[in-house]
């Protein structure tokens, strides 16, 4: 029995109808006048009007100008398109940090250092911290496009994103392709470029007995879901149909966009694999202009390249069939406690002595050593679970103090997990990096490889702006097909992230010095995990060795395929696949 339904987001945005032909009428209607800003948005002449006309009349009128989010509240404005509105911008202000808001916004992103042009300070933002703040966007504060496409496609079939391919072939401008704008490493922006926009692709389908295309077998109960879909919303679908479907820890991952193509980690993946080892299709248009169907029995090539090679490489994913999981109760434990430096040291020193007993008997989860320890379990009853946890309730007592808490309870779903425990946990609206690093079960082993890890992970999260360590890795899952993840995520037991952010006036040099900072900081791990990798969606942006620590033995194997399916290299992004490089036009930001 197959259950689907189908529901589109509007987009509010100013299409590019007529353009130059018909200007007076769309800047009354859009706010803006065209002819003061048509050099900056067109590229300085590089692409015609004709060109960008039949662009828009191929994809249905659904091009757009990409304005930037905080674009109303500036009076002063250069090569954007909008105007000064002041009923506007109080929605702007508003919503600012609201990540509902922002994944309806095609100018927004979850990060907002990827709204800026970050080697030259161009930028259209508001103060995270008070966006009524008006030292960010009153005189002499200009609004600039900063890093944000100049125009986007709001697709809706696999045509639109052909089209999107034909127009960059012709007239050379580069692309970038977002769904919500949850995005790390910067892939989904880029200056001057189309953007393609997949938001608004959002037919989902349960299926009790999926059938890969031209395979013999079925692969079980399965969900399929275009790529706009917020994993929130498939927890959601998932429940409804009594099945499971995991995810990450923010309600603003679209479940088929770079999270998926990166790895995917969630809560249970030590019991249940990484994102990509529940893949069973995908619907892909590849730079070429083909419209191809990716799965163990076709396309074989490009379906190991999709399962772990990256987002915005191979080709735009339109679709994707993931296995549902049995309906499951998750026990969880829960622990809270105030974190000083003293203590982070011995909350990490207590996991770091039981991190291979509690991966070995299905555990998984988050510990904020400055905070508190969220570890679930799909495959353990309560008591058995309550046993696991003896020695670290006893330890928590041992702190003597009044604030801190221990529960163990039975969460009847990973929806009601989610909701409870992770559906706002990751802060949105702020200039925030990461860097990462994947522990392998070796610097566990020993007392000595022990100490190694606890006196490198202090000096990492003491000034850390976000310390968390993500217990996430299929350590326990038993692989039966290839991915193009690094192995270094099936011999690892943790995760580990640093992070640093700044504020809307931060200057370049502090901004360098914040990226040099976490870098170093990251070497510390990097230089006890030799060997290892890191997750390629929250990883360093100058990550050494990239192509290794992302991918391990399957890099130049990615690089063949991607050469296959964008003989023309249409697609390009930082620290991706065969990558152009640091010195290509398009990372001038």
């Amino acid at each position: 029995m197959s259950i689907s339904y189908k529901a589109a987001a509007q987009p509010s945005a100013c299409p590019l109808t007529y353009l130059l032909m018909q200007y007076s009428l769309f800047a009354a209607i859009c706010g803006f006048s065209l002819p003061s800003v048509a050099s900056s948005l067109l590229l300085d002449g590089s692409i015609t009007d004709s060109q960008w006309n039949e662009l828009n009349d191929t994809v249905n009128g659904r091009l757009f100008y990409a304005s930037p989010l905080a674009r109303p509240c500036y009076s002063l404005a250069e090569g954007v398109a909008g105007d000064f509105d002041e009923t506007t911008c109080s929605s702007v202000m508003d919503n600012y940090s609201n990540r509902d808001y922002r994944v309806n916004v095609f100018a927004a992103y979850m990060n907002t250092e990827w709204e800026t042009c970050q080697s030259t300070a161009s930028q259209c933002l508001l103060n995270d911290a008070n966006p009524q703040d008006p030292l960010a966007f009153s005189p002499p504060s200009v609004c600039e496009q900063g890093s944000i496409s100049s125009h986007y496609i709001d697709v809706r079939s696999a045509s639109d994103v052909q089209a999107a391919f034909s127009f960059a072939r012709l007239t050379g401008i580069n692309l970038a392709i977002k769904s919500t704008g949850h995005d790390y490493m910067g892939r989904s922006s880029a200056p001057d470029s189309l953007g393609i926009w997949v938001r608004n692709m959002q037919s989902l389908a349960y299926d009790a007995d999926f059938i890969p295309a031209t395979c013999p077998q079925s692969a079980g109960p399965a969900i399929t879901f275009e790529s706009g879909v917020l994993q929130e919303r498939l927890f959601e679908f998932a429940e409804a149909n009594h099945v499971t479907f995991p995810g990450g820890s923010s309600t603003s991952i679209a479940a088929a966009g770079g999270y998926l193509q990166g790895g995917g980690h969630s809560a249970i993946s030590n019991v249940f694999g990484l994102a990509v080892d529940r893949v069973l299709q995908a619907k892909v248009v590849t730079p070429n202009g083909d419209y191809l169907t990716a799965n163990r029995c076709q396309n074989t090539d490009l379906f190991f390249a999709l399962r772990g090679g990256g987002g915005s490489t191979f080709g735009v994913v339109m679709e994707v069939t993931m296995k549902a999981l049995p309906q499951m109760t998750l026990t969880t434990a829960l622990a809270t406690f105030n974190g000083t430096d003293e203590r982070m040291e011995s909350v990490l020193q207590f996991m770091i002595s039981h991190s291979l007993f509690y991966a070995q008997r299905g555990w998984g989860g988050y510990v904020l050593p400055r905070q508190g320890i969220i570890f679930t379990n799909p495959i353990l009853g309560i008591e058995e679970a309550a046993d696991d946890m003896v020695e670290l309730e006893a330890f928590l007592d041992s702190l003597a103090d009044s604030t801190t808490t221990f529960n163990l309870t039975v969460i009847p779903s990973f929806l009601s997990f989610f909701n409870e425990f992770l559906a706002s946990s990751v802060p949105v609206g702020v200039p925030s990096i990461t860097s990462s690093r994947l522990i392998p079960v070796d610097n566990f082993a020993t007392e000595t490889e022990r100490g190694k890890l606890l006196d490198a992970l202090m000096e990492i999260f003491r000034d850390s702006a976000f310390p968390i360590v993500f217990a996430v890795t299929p350590f326990l899952y038993n692989q039966t097909e290839e991915t193009s993840v690094t192995n270094a995520w099936r011999r690892s037991l943790w995760h580990i992230t640093s992070s640093a952010s700044w504020s809307f006036n931060t200057t370049t040099d502090s901004k360098i010095l914040a990226y040099q900072g976490l870098t170093k900081k990251m070497d510390v791990l990097r230089g006890i995990t030799s060997g290892s990798g890191a997750y390629q969606n929250e990883a360093d942006i100058h990550e050494p060795n990239f192509e290794t620590s992302f991918w391990g033995n399957n890099y130049e194997r990615l690089v063949a395929i991607k050469r296959k399916y964008d003989p023309d290299h249409l697609l390009d992004c930082w620290h991706c696949v065969d990558w152009k490089g640091a010195n290509d036009p398009k990372y001038k930001c």
